[in-house]
């Protein structure tokens, strides 16, 4: 495996068959049956999830350096992480590198059908 082939999939990575498109079901002629809608929906929370997360950990982590260097903090700098920090960490769950938002979908899809 090359060091860019990793690039290339941090950038655009693929989503397993299985959770993309769920149901392949056509109800009225009229595009994807309820049930395949409520799995997209599901998967794309379950992802938001896993983004939500790692972002606190990212936080969580940032805090255990030790503040100080060549450059003074200021509240750009503060905003800058932050912001630099969510984008990271919205990298890290569409590059699935953790796996908890398709283990929350597996978990959670037997429940799509109760109503």
């Amino acid at each position: 495996m090359r060091v860019s082939d990793i690039a290339l999939n941090l950038v655009n990575p693929p989503i397993p068959r299985q959770l993309n498109t769920p149901a392949e079901k056509v109800v009225d002629g009229k595009g994807k049956s309820a049930q395949a809608d409520n799995e997209t929906r599901l998967m794309q929370a379950c992802r938001d999830f896993e983004a939500i997360f790692l972002g606190e950990l990212l936080k969580s982590m940032r805090k255990t350096i030790p503040q100080g260097g060549l450059l003074e903090e200021s509240f750009g700098q503060d905003v800058f992480q932050s912001m630099l920090d969510d984008e990271y960490a919205k990298s890290m769950a569409l590059s699935r590198s953790t796996g908890l938002a398709e283990i929350l979908f597996q978990q959670l899809r037997p429940n799509l059908n109760m109503k």
